[in-house]
């Protein structure tokens, strides 16, 4: 699974150090389920604004939205929020977990849900 081997960096160090050891994939299983059964994601979309790319967060997704499209991310996007340059923020709680980019093909259907201060005509990335 995606998000198992994305999340992956985040919590095996923590937990060999824990353990002493390196841990058992049994173990690295039940880790991840504690972390994701708290997980909770910021969407964010590229804009490009002269040479650089500026990414806004367009919306917050739940754990349970989250249970919903895990196993096909980028379709869940496209249907949702149309194409795009985007990156899904991973948190368990308030720390960090990762970022995963996904770039589907389209029209973008999340430029009202940029903040004002982009602009009246922002150029998706």
């Amino acid at each position: 699974m995606w998000i198992k081997r994305e999340f992956r960096d985040y919590y095996k160090p923590k937990l060999r150090r824990e353990l002493k050891r390196d841990p058992s994939p049994e173990e690295m299983d039940e880790r991840f389920e504690e972390i994701y059964s708290q997980v909770n994601c910021v969407l964010l979309a590229g804009v490009l604004e002269g040479v650089a790319i500026y990414f806004y967060e367009i919306a917050k997704i739940t754990k349970e939205e989250l249970d919903g499209f895990r196993d096909r991310p980028e379709e869940y996007l496209f249907e949702r929020f149309g194409g795009g340059n985007f990156k899904l923020n991973f948190y368990e709680g308030p720390s960090f977990i990762v970022c995963v980019n996904f770039k589907p093909k389209g029209e973008p259907k999340w430029l009202a849900l940029l903040p004002e201060k982009v602009g009246s005509n922002p150029k998706p990335a």
